[in-house]
């Protein structure tokens, strides 16, 4: 049978206990893909961004528009459903010295969307007239 002394008893307890600790930290948050259409006018936004910012406190979802599609998962910025703000800048995608992705199409656009807590499909068409 072998011997632990006190001294390496508590050193071993120290070393599960740490063990033990290192397991229970925060988990990663599972968020969701959203992907999609923007359009303006009927027609793909060339360039643009959509965000969305939860109604709560959460991650903010983001992505970039490019000839009218998007894909949270590529920027890695879902959501993790609920209610948000929707918010869509487009632009005609004509580079220029000072605006990368070209002349602004319209003022920003603001709406907002419930989302599930799944991967989703979410199409939008930005109103010409609001």
């Amino acid at each position: 049978m072998m011997r632990v002394s006190p001294r390496g008893s508590a050193a071993l307890t120290l070393v599960l206990g740490l063990a033990v600790l290192a397991g229970c930290g925060p988990s990663e948050e599972k968020l969701y893909r959203v992907s999609g259409v923007v359009s303006y006018d009927g027609k793909p936004i060339p360039k643009g961004n959509i965000f969305f910012d939860p109604k709560v406190d959460g991650p903010q979802g983001y992505a970039h528009i490019v000839n009218g599609k998007y894909d949270t998962a590529a920027e890695g910025k879902g959501i993790r459903g609920g209610m948000y703000d929707v918010r869509v800048n487009g632009f005609d995608g004509k580079e220029a010295n000072e605006a990368p992705f070209g002349q602004a199409l319209f003022p920003e656009y603001t709406g907002t969307k419930e989302l599930p807590q799944e991967d989703s499909a979410y199409d939008l068409d930005v109103p010409k007239n609001r």
